[in-house]
């Protein structure tokens, strides 16, 4: 399964392998192992996603990437609990690091409530994004067909221009290419606001879109292709959800954290055909270099955008500073 993943530095797509979650050590840790720090810190934390009822530590390890006697006894300790051979050390695709990957799930559901409780907090923000951006390409596609004078402002067409970079194509490319960047945010705000079911009394969309990532990955989160479906590798994980990992509490403050979300946002309603696929060529201020055709169809610029917009510019360089000398300071 391809998922589109953002690791807090940069957007990747990232096929998932294999029928358990995405938890890979390269080289041994433990008693005898190689003890790699980044494989060291994915067996750490590994181990304290997992309930003590279920073989995990009491006390929690110190998650610092060294392999010391409680690192080794925490590893010994949950094989004895398994019934599985008692070495102390965890092996790249060997049994230890199978079982272990087996319970994560129960342990980041209570470890990452507080990012799910931020997104629910996040949801009235969002859609007032949605609604912002919308408006904003109204009055630039406006300020393109209408009169240009004393009652016409050029401010929401610069901004889009800004963060689609128009250049000097023919106005009807332009407002064309407007309608395809309006229909998206419809989409976004249309999944945002969408009312419970009459069918079920269920709310197929709204915040229950956004839930907790069950493999443990350190991004930020990640929306699986709905095309990649067919080919789920992990039972949990599917198109119908945008997933929170837990490296969104390393997010700057709610403008950042709301951006993140707004992101995959972006991607959960692009219905994947190809002329409408959005996907990630460029993440921040590498959004901002892009090409045109490719800015059309890259999700940051449409989150860039429709923060821009709602929070203004003062807001989203202090979220992001990378971005401060590619958003002009009257804007």
């Amino acid at each position: 399964m391809l998922v589109r993943a953002n690791t807090g530095t940069a957007c990747i797509r990232y096929p998932f392998e294999g029928p358990i979650s995405a938890w890979k050590i390269s080289r041994s840790v433990g008693q005898g192992g190689i003890n790699l720090k980044e494989d060291a810190l994915t067996i750490q934390g590994l181990l304290n996603l997992i309930d003590v009822a279920r073989g995990g530590p009491l006390p929690p390890l110190a998650e610092d990437g060294i392999v010391g006697p409680k690192t080794i006894s925490a590893i010994r300790h949950f094989q004895q609990f398994h019934h599985l051979v008692t070495d102390g050390r965890v092996d790249p695709g060997g049994p230890t690091l199978a079982r272990l990957n087996e319970f994560p799930k129960w342990g980041l559901a209570e470890k990452n409530a507080g990012i799910l409780a931020s997104a629910t907090m996040a949801m009235p923000e969002l859609i007032a994004m949605s609604r912002k951006a919308l408006l904003t390409v109204d009055a630039a596609q406006a300020y393109l067909t209408g009169p240009r004078g004393l009652f016409s402002s050029q401010r929401p067409y610069e901004l889009a221009d800004l963060y689609f970079a128009f250049g000097s194509q023919a106005e009807s490319v332009t407002l064309y290419e407007l309608d395809f960047i309006r229909t998206t945010f419809h989409r976004a705000l249309s999944v945002l606001t969408s009312p419970p079911s009459p069918m079920t009394g269920g709310n197929p969309f709204g915040l229950s879109i956004y839930t907790i990532d069950p493999t443990g990955k350190d991004w930020f989160a990640y929306s699986p292709m709905q095309a990649a479906d067919g080919k789920q590798d992990h039972p949990d994980v599917h198109s119908g959800h945008i997933y929170l990992c837990r490296g969104l509490s390393r997010t700057s403050g709610q403008d950042h954290f709301n951006h993140i979300l707004f992101h995959e946002l972006i991607h959960f309603v692009d219905d994947e055909s190809k002329a409408r696929r959005i996907i990630d060529h460029g993440y921040r201020d590498g959004a901002m270099r892009l090409p045109h055709q490719l800015r059309m169809h890259n999700a940051d610029n449409y989150a860039l955008f429709a923060s821009h917009v709602y929070i203004g510019r003062g807001r989203l360089v202090a979220s992001q500073p990378v971005l401060d000398p590619l958003i002009p300071k009257g804007l």
